[in-house]
């Protein structure tokens, strides 16, 4: 068991870093990674440290708590952060590319315009998470808890977020585009213009979002729920729905040209003016024969054109 010194007691109490362990990381990443591979067994206190636009590349940070830590524009690429705490920490523009991840605390952290470009987030918290204009292109992010995380301007594109739960979450113009999202859960997020060109959807649970305008061409649904989402002038030319669910989805002049109903629940959906055919809708009834009334695809345009 490692024993604190009064001076660390101290310091803990207060909820600032022990002075000691910021001295040595202070010295340089070369220095602070011997000190770690010396002392295993001690778990370094950083809390509330200041290393603001420090060169922390391959940095081992893995299991250090740095709560409210000041890291903007910090160069963190390569750096091992495994199951590190970084509760509110301040990363905007900080550089995370490669970076681990893995399991780390960043709940209601501040990574605005911060890259993590193919960093490694699995099972990370990110709950409300402050992550507007950050660049996460290709970052793994399976199984990472971004309920409620702010999303906006965000480029995920190819990110693999395979059962990632974003409920809540605000992803204003987000790009997600050829992102793995199978199983993601975005119940009642704000997608509005969010970008799905080509992603992976199967069996997402989309509903009761908000999809206004959002681009979803040739996105796979397949099995999606979207019971009750907003999708007016979204953009689904090509996209397979076959088999989802868009019970009470508002689809009012939105663009279903050579999408794929086959088998898609389509109870109480609104297609007033929705550009889509009369087979698809045919295709769409064969799950459903009462699924789709007069009123709900009233002014439709019925001939794909």
């Amino acid at each position: 068991m490692l024993l604190l010194s009064g001076c660390e007691c101290v310091l803990r109490v207060f909820g600032v870093a022990i002075e000691e362990h910021l001295d040595i990381l202070k010295r340089g990443v070369k220095a602070w990674n011997e000190w770690r591979a010396s002392n295993p067994d001690v778990q370094p206190d950083l809390r509330q440290a200041n290393r603001q636009g420090a060169d922390l590349n391959d940095v081992n940070l893995s299991g250090a708590i740095l709560q409210r830590a000041s890291l903007q524009k910090a160069d963190l690429q390569h750096a091992d952060l495994e199951g590190a705490d970084l509760y509110e920490a301040k990363l905007q523009r900080c550089v995370l590319d490669h970076a681990n991840l893995q399991r780390a605390t960043l709940e209601r952290s501040n990574l605005k315009k911060a890259t993590l470009v193919e960093a490694d987030l699995r099972g990370a918290d990110l709950k409300q998470a402050r992550m507007g204009l950050a660049d996460l292109t290709r970052a793994d992010l399976r199984g990472a808890d971004l309920s409620g995380a702010f999303l906006e301007d965000a480029r995920l594109v190819a990110a693999e977020l395979e059962g990632a739960v974003l409920e809540d979450a605000k992803c204003v113009r987000a790009d997600f585009s050829s992102a793995q999202l199978a199983r993601a859960n975005f119940e009642g997020a704000d997608l509005q213009y969010a970008d799905f060109q080509d992603a992976d959807l199967r069996n997402a649970i989309l509903k009761l979002s908000d999809m206004k305008s959002a681009d979803l061409r040739r996105a796979n649904l397949e099995g999606a729920d979207l019971g009750g989402c907003y999708l007016r002038e979204a953009d689904l030319q090509g996209a397979s729905l076959a088999g989802a669910n868009l019970c009470g989805a508002d689809l009012q002049h939105a663009n279903l040209q050579d999408a794929n109903l086959s088998g898609a629940n389509m109870s109480g959906a609104d297609l007033r003016e929705a550009n889509c055919t009369p087979d698809q809708l045919a295709k769409a009834l064969s799950a459903d024969p009462e699924g789709i009334n007069d009123y709900s695809v009233s002014d439709s345009r019925l001939d794909g054109a």
